[in-house]
């Protein structure tokens, strides 16, 4: 393998690495409040365990990730309404979702790596 494949994939394995430290902050977040709005510590621990055996299970977890990525989408675009400038709204819709979307696709590439057997 060549010096710049390496740096390459080092590089790429770090990134991984910080997309899961986002993601896993994500979790716990959401966990916290589905468990506050619930008023239920079996709704905020559910919601933490599930979510990380979605995020373990092929398939579904780039299903999730797309999902909580439009959540993400729906938050960019109440923030571009409020700046009331025409596209504000659409603009960091989308921003928000590629950036999201590219996080949670780095934290399971990341899950891949760390369960990859040779």
């Amino acid at each position: 393998m060549s010096i710049r494949g390496t740096r390459a994939g080092v590089t790429q394995a770090s990134y991984n690495e910080d997309a899961m430290g986002c993601f896993s902050f994500e979790v716990l977040v959401l966990s916290i409040a589905v468990g506050i709005g619930k008023s239920s510590w079996w709704w905020g621990g559910g919601t933490f365990f599930i979510t990380l055996l979605v995020m373990a299970t092929p398939g579904l977890n780039h299903l999730f990730s797309v999902g909580i990525s439009a959540v993400w989408g729906i938050v960019g675009f109440s923030i571009g309404t409020a700046f009331r400038q025409q596209g504000a709204d659409w603009v960091l819709a989308i921003l928000a979702f590629v950036i999201s979307l590219g996080i949670h696709m780095g934290a399971i590439q990341w899950a891949e790596d760390i369960n990859a057997k040779d």
